[in-house]
């Protein structure tokens, strides 16, 4: 009889504790990281070159533009197959703007669905890089909103010293 009470106070206390739910908040479980391998890691075999799959630099604005960059304007990165016209853009990064010159990395997660599936940014040979400072958000070239292009263009994938220059006016 003694053992049956012990069984019954055991499956209790069993029940009992497993009626908790575990919900989003701070007293949640903590998930480990995806990835805890450190930044300066060696690269794993079969991990993906991020560089080589990125363009990178600067944008910098022309002196007699300087006083007219919007406080609240908004720097696209553009990639094209062309300088101009022709198909949708590679990829674009929409960045707010702070002080100029502005870094920026240009990353296949910046690549855009509705240019078509499988453009792998690594792959691209060579491509055209523009920046336009938006005053309203919006990507469309309006009155008094800036531009400009990479002075190197076209770059290749993996380039890491762009300098794209703001120097006219809409």
């Amino acid at each position: 009889m003694g053992k049956l009470i012990i069984c019954v106070c055991c499956l209790i206390v069993l029940i009992a504790g497993c009626s908790r739910h575990y919900e989003d908040g701070p007293h949640a479980p903590k998930l480990p990281p995806k990835s805890q391998v450190p930044d300066d890691h060696p690269p794993i075999v079969g991990q993906a070159d991020q560089s080589k799959g990125s363009v990178s630099g600067k944008v910098v604005i022309a002196p007699e533009l300087a006083d007219r960059v919007p406080a609240n304007g908004v720097l696209f990165i553009i990639a094209r197959e062309r300088a101009e016209g022709g198909p949708p853009p590679y990829a674009v990064k929409r960045m707010e703007i702070s002080k100029f010159p502005m870094s920026f990395t240009l990353t296949q997660s910046d690549v855009l669905s509705m240019a078509g599936d499988g453009i792998v940014l690594a792959d691209i040979p060579e491509m055209y890089l523009v920046a336009r400072i938006d005053q309203d958000g919006d990507a469309g070239d309006e009155s008094g909103d800036m531009g400009g292009e990479c002075v190197s263009n076209p770059v290749a994938s993996g380039t890491s010293d762009c300098e794209i220059l703001i120097n006219r006016v809409f």
